[in-house]
């Protein structure tokens, strides 16, 4: 009443501020019907029309280092330049009506033509093929739309110097499953192209740079069965993460290597993003759910300089190797080095292939995808005598005992042992061999000899004790259990001449580089069988706080060989003749200043229908005499004895195991 009683009053001023205030209400009032209940519907449309796409970021990788934290494997800034669709709505629009525009146009001019032919009016049934259909507009739209990106993608190419096909059926499909993301027009672009579309202002045609995380292999084809690769796996969804993402950014996995063996721990985790799309599919808006989150970083036991000498070692002047090489501590069980040949490049699967280089990869004479150190049977030959020697000298034999190898009567200059109706060749000359000397020229008619008096049993048990026939359990997935025969195989059904098969290595045995270099380890510590280690350890990367390494202890002792010392010790003092002897097999293994126990070894690889058809070459070593640190085994594939072939890629091993204990062991920028 106040109010209205001051309003009575004759105060013009007062009541020109009470008509403001009085309309501001309603003009407020208006608005709130116009938006309530005028727009309703318009607003609840854009809402049905809008719609949210979840996209998965992949986590950078973790790096795989060696033991002095060089990169194996790491991560480096991909400049890739993609096209965003929704700038160039407008100009898909114009293109596309325009296209409509002038197919009309000819449509309707056909229709005049066809009228002045028949010289009256078209019936409406006549009409119909000069009538543009929904489909043949909609077809005309994605020509104009193909059109106008492929101008845009060769005016990019042509300012980058980097010409680039268009596929238009790769652009129809992307703009129909993924037009909220940029198409893809160059990729992993160079410092030099990265600083021309920032000069050209590039953007401007609706293109933008687009950052990924490229997986590189620094050294190239350096411990590439080890480290393993990698393959696009945009479609799969891990534990923890949402199963129903609507778009995913290209991801990898790792195959086989360590790449495999640890991929949830150098995945990461995965961020998430949200895309606001329109009913058309452009995007509107992004917001960041959870930031990706790097992946852990392995470390490795290799010592990438060593391994590169054991590679480079391998690689034989001339010829196309098939071979593996393997170093390990025989006292921590660390595998220092582990190489094959050929092997692959670890870029190329991630990069794309060179031309040639696919095909490699599956021709069936080098296998280069094959871990020859650890994924391959291969007979022993003659390396496997020092084992057959210990279960001998375990079972009472005189080391100075002397045998007799009579000659061969097909071949004079070599010896022969009969059993049964066989007649198996020795590859020793004739004459009077006690342990050492048999040893030293690898004598068949020795080891067959008295590993028939030892008995088979005693030899499956030391190998049992070895655990040749099994794995060892390595992270990589590139792993064979060999052949091995059991107690049970030998008590029923097992002659005389399976055990001289056994003897020199041949027969039902088979065995890999690896398991070879912890049957070598186990002779040179005293009889430890370890457990081979090939990582040291798991950490969070630098830039990563908190977290605690995953470590893997060393020595981790799997068995032992029970055998006494001083039979240890003839053996040492036979494999140390094996290479300080004229007539040693193995004196080319010899390095000054290093004394090295050796043994080399052939054997025969048979086809089908047991005709040979070449021979595997063999050397194992540890070193040094007095007191044992390394084992070093070296097979390959087609060699022409393990003395001449395998002997002297030993010695290149040792020499750089000389080096890397004097500091003077370099590491070869790219070893490829």
């Amino acid at each position: 009443m106040l109010i209205l009683d001051q309003l009575k009053r004759n105060d013009p001023p007062l009541r020109v501020l009470s008509l403001v205030v009085a309309a501001g209400l309603l003009i407020l009032l208006a608005g709130l019907w116009w938006v309530q209940i005028v727009s309703s519907h318009n607003y609840q449309a854009r809402l049905e029309t809008q719609s949210f796409r979840t996209v998965r970021v992949p986590a950078v990788r973790g790096r795989i280092l060696d033991r002095n934290g060089v990169a194996l494997a790491e991560n480096r800034p991909r400049f890739n330049v993609g096209l965003y669709l929704e700038d160039l709505r407008r100009a898909f629009d114009a293109a596309g009506d325009e296209a409509i525009r002038r197919e009309r146009t000819n449509l309707n001019l056909m229709a005049k033509q066809r009228e002045r032919d028949l010289g009256r009016s078209l019936t409406p049934e006549e009409q119909r093929p000069f009538k543009l259909s929904l489909a043949a507009r909609e077809a005309l739209r994605r020509s104009a739309r193909a059109l106008v990106a492929s101008n845009m993608v060769t005016e990019i190419s042509r300012q980058l110097l980097s010409p680039q096909p268009f596929n238009e059926a790769n652009f129809a499909r992307h703009y129909a499953t993924r037009l909220a993301l940029p198409y893809p027009v160059l990729v992993n672009l160079n410092p030099t192209q990265v600083a021309c579309f920032a000069e050209q202002s590039l953007g401007r045609l609706g293109a933008d740079l687009d950052i990924q995380s490229l997986r590189v292999y620094p050294l190239g084809t350096t411990a590439a069965h080890v480290v393993g690769y990698l393959t696009r796996d945009d479609d799969r969804s891990y534990e923890g993460e949402l199963a129903t993402f609507s778009y995913r950014l290209p991801d990898y996995r790792g195959v086989v290597g360590i790449e495999s063996g640890f991929d949830a721990q150098l995945r990461g985790r995965a961020g998430a993003k949200s895309v606001l799309v329109n009913n058309l599919g452009y995007k509107q808006a992004e917001d960041v759910w959870s930031a990706a989150q790097p992946g852990q970083n392995v470390v490795l036991t290799l010592d990438t300089r060593l391994q590169q000498a054991a590679e480079h070692a391998l690689r034989q002047p001339g010829a196309r190797t098939r071979g593996a090489a393997v170093v390990m501590d025989v006292w921590t069980g660390d595998i220092l080095a582990m190489a094959s040949a050929p092997s692959p490049n670890p870029n190329f699967f991630v990069q794309g292939f060179t031309p040639g280089e696919y095909d490699k990869l599956f021709d069936e004479n080098l296998r280069p995808l094959i871990n020859r150190a650890t994924q391959e049977n291969y007979a022993p030959g003659s390396i496997f005598k020092p084992i057959v020697g210990l279960a001998c000298l375990e079972a009472g034999l005189n080391p100075k005992a002397v045998i007799y190898n009579p000659p061969n009567p097909a071949e004079p200059g070599k010896g022969h042992i009969v059993i049964g109706r066989r007649t198996i060749r020795d590859t020793a000359p004739p004459g009077h061999y006690d342990f050492r000397r048999a040893i030293v020229l690898s004598s068949n008619t020795y080891f067959i000899s008295n590993g028939l008096k030892a008995g088979i049993t005693r030899i499956v048990q030391l190998g049992q004790k070895l655990h040749l026939g099994e794995r060892v359990n390595l992270p990589t997935r590139q792993e064979t259990a060999g052949i091995f025969p059991t107690l049970d195989q030998v008590q029923a059904g097992w002659f005389d001449g399976d055990t001289a098969n056994i003897c020199f290595g041949q027969g039902h045995i088979a065995v890999s580089p690896l398991q070879m270099a912890v049957m070598t380890a186990a002779l040179a510590n005293g009889g430890l069988v370890l457990w081979p280690r090939l990582v040291d350890r798991i950490e969070t990367p630098e830039d990563t706080p908190g977290g605690v390494p995953v470590l893997f202890p060393q020595a981790q002792v799997r068995g032992r060989l029970g055998v006494r010392p001083e039979n240890l010790r003839i053996l040492h003092e036979a494999m140390l003749a094996e290479t300080e002897d004229a007539e040693g097999t193995g004196k080319a293994a010899v390095v000054p200043g290093l004394r090295i126990c050796g043994k080399t070894g052939t054997a025969q690889v048979s086809d089908e229908r047991n005709r040979i058809v070449g021979h595997n070459t063999w050397f194992i070593a540890f070193a040094p005499f007095e007191r044992p640190r390394y084992a070093v085994v070296v097979m390959v594939e087609d060699g022409v004895s393990g003395g001449r072939t395998c002997a002297p890629i030993a010695r290149e091993i040792f020499t750089a195991l000389l080096k890397r204990e004097a500091g003077e062991l370099k590491l070869v920028a790219r070893a490829d």
